[in-house]
């Protein structure tokens, strides 16, 4: 199915996908940390729009390859992560350019400008490489990485609070 979002035009297999998050674990399956906990909970939460997207792609939002939060204020968190979707991107490029360049290493940064918005507090991109590929997970393969802003939910402290 051809979906266009943001600057970015993409040919996915959302029946391949549905079937494969179908019998995907939970994040919290693997990880019990407070930060993969909370987003489990959170995305309960997320807006019409978002959850709209979800359905749209094939994805159980609950089912991320990886999810981890880089920051918290006032309870809430800036979590970043991403999920893997069988499809190509016909169009479009990674919000992720690279400052510099060496044979040993590479440094990049995270253009947020090139980002999709999905309501106030959802960005997303696509890109081609898929990082933590499961070897079962269907080909083609192109990743979805994430931006989220969610609440702290669990009935305990916020433990990325910063403590002054």
């Amino acid at each position: 199915m051809r979906i266009t979002l943001g600057e970015c035009i993409l040919d996915i297999n959302v029946e391949e996908n549905e079937r494969y998050y179908k019998n995907e674990r939970n994040i919290t399956e693997d990880c019990q940390c407070d930060g993969c906990e909370n987003y489990e909970l959170a995305v309960e939460q997320v807006s019409s729009e978002v959850s709209k997207m979800f359905k749209q792609l094939g994805l159980d939002i609950k089912k991320p390859a990886e999810v981890y939060v880089n920051c918290s204020d006032n309870n809430i968190l800036l979590y970043g992560g991403f999920y893997h979707l069988c499809g190509t991107m016909i169009e479009g490029k990674s919000a992720w350019e690279i400052v510099s360049k060496t044979k040993k290493s590479m440094v990049s940064h995270l253009n947020e400008e090139r980002m999709f918005c999905i309501g106030k507090d959802f960005r997303i991109f696509f890109q081609e490489d898929c990082a933590l590929l499961s070897k079962d997970f269907p080909r083609p393969c192109i990743q979805m990485e994430i931006l989220a802003y969610s609440p702290w939910v669990l009935q305990k402290q916020n433990t990325y609070e910063q403590q002054i």
